[in-house]
């Protein structure tokens, strides 16, 4: 009897028997629930000739029937999964359905030399868009080509990671950590072929402010390396004829660059503090603009910390020693750190500004701070009197830490610029009864209890 196989949206919760010619587009990773009882189950996305995609998952013991069968973008026919009704939070596109696959399910690979362009799109964010969703669980789709690998690192909890460098058309190298599966098995095949350009779609990956602006994986994140489709191929042409322009940059470190990361905003990316101290608890990061003034009850303006990943660390500034943060050899630093109110009329918020984002602010550096330390200097007035004079524009995240068994909400600055750094944004401060212009206000100044090292 003739094979008819018929398209996805052809098949239902309804049918019995069915066949469809698909493409895998990703397998995921052997992943384990969280519910009392854990349950091992592999997650597919498969796509037919008409580019509807399709989540498929595999359930316990019947992952090892299909361990060499569904491997990515190649073709198989699938025959008799069970068809269940979607919910609409996991669906990957129109189809109103998923499969499971079983010990039961008949799955025959379709023999050709080289499969076919993938025939499904896919929709990336650019990465000047990527710091809408830092730190956030609104995880995003990308591509890029993997241009740098570092080595693996093994973390204080026992996973793996290892950093690359990713780049694609906007010229802005940024840091994508490979964590446990994905290091071991994406992240070798990444890490051996390095000079080959690979262009990868990532699934799923979350952002977050490390190092100002990084991508990451989750356990539930996908990795396409060299995909096939027309837009991986352009990507690939791209960097070739870009690569010494892209090598310069990385030799620059611009993926450590804070200003190309996160440069200054739009106007329209700017919220107001009342809107920030509102809404920041979720969306976890924003652009505020405000005068800024100088904390009270500040004894100490500076820290230790690694010169590498600048992490607080509690030894001795001129030691050098192994992070155990960043696992990378590094110098102990003094590293410069001052509470500010940022106030936009609408509303004050007290956050912490960091390096040299602050020395930018004020006629100290943290060596001096640090040269200081012993001889118990007060450097209120001048902090304050400095401070008073500036109106900044600052990427700002909340987190919580814990403080005697309670969780406290915090605020510290990612990066900062003042008015003259930002000069194409409207930077008028108003009140929020009247919507007048907030006029210059002197700052509070203390006095030092003996006059502050120069």
């Amino acid at each position: 009897m003739a094979r008819r196989c018929l398209s996805v949206h052809e098949v239902n919760d309804k049918m019995r028997r069915w066949t469809v010619l698909v493409q895998v587009v990703e397998k995921s990773h052997v992943l384990t629930s969280n519910r009392s009882l854990p349950i091992r189950f592999q997650r597919l996305v498969l796509t037919d000739s008409e580019g509807t995609l399709v989540s498929a998952v595999i359930y316990g013991n019947d992952i090892r029937y299909f361990c060499n069968l569904l491997q990515p973008f190649k073709r198989y026919y699938i025959t008799g999964g069970t068809v269940k009704k979607q919910d609409a939070k996991y669906k990957v596109s129109d189809y109103q359905f998923s499969w499971v696959l079983h010990n039961k399910t008949l799955v025959e690979e379709y023999v050709e030399p080289n499969p076919p362009l993938l025939p499904c799109t896919f929709e990336f964010t650019k990465f000047e868009d990527l710091f809408r969703f830092a730190d956030t669980e609104n995880v995003q789709n990308l591509q890029a080509v993997v241009v740098t690998a570092f080595a693996t690192k093994e973390q204080n909890n026992g996973c793996t990671t290892r950093d690359f460098i990713v780049v694609n058309e906007e010229k802005k190298p940024m840091l994508l950590t490979l964590w446990n599966e994905f290091e071991q098995n994406q992240g070798t095949q990444l890490a051996n072929n390095i000079g080959n350009a690979n262009v990868i779609i990532g699934m799923k990956l979350k952002i977050t402010t490390f190092n100002y602006l990084s991508l990451t994986t989750k356990p539930g994140s996908g990795l396409l390396i060299n995909p096939p489709t027309s837009e991986a191929n352009a990507l690939k042409d791209w960097y070739n004829a870009n690569k010494e322009e892209i090598a310069e940059l990385i030799q620059q470190m611009a993926y450590k660059d804070s200003s190309k990361l996160l440069p200054p905003p739009s106007s329209n990316d700017i919220i107001s503090v009342a809107n920030a101290l509102n809404t920041l608890k979720d969306v976890k990061t924003a652009w505020i603009t405000g005068k800024i003034s100088l904390s009270p009850g500040q004894q100490k303006f500076w820290f230790e910390a690694c010169e590498n990943c600048q992490k607080a660390i509690n030894v001795d500034v001129g030691w050098v020693m192994r992070c155990s943060s960043c696992k990378e050899e590094s110098k102990v630093i003094a590293r410069t750190r001052v509470g500010i109110a940022v106030d936009d009329g609408t509303g004050s918020i007290n956050t912490v500004i960091f390096g040299l984002d602050a020395e930018k602010l004020i006629p100290f550096t943290a060596l001096q701070f640090w040269e200081a330390h012993t001889e118990e200097l007060n450097f209120s007035a001048e902090l304050a009197s400095a401070l008073g004079k500036h109106t900044i524009v600052c990427f700002i995240r909340y987190y919580e830490s814990d403080y005697q068994g309670q969780k406290e909400g915090k605020y510290n600055i990612v990066k900062a610029y003042t008015a003259e750094e930002s000069a194409h944004i409207p930077m008028a401060i108003t009140t929020a009864e009247t919507n007048e212009i907030i006029p210059d206000q002197q700052a509070t100044v203390l006095q030092p209890t003996k006059n502050c090292r120069k």
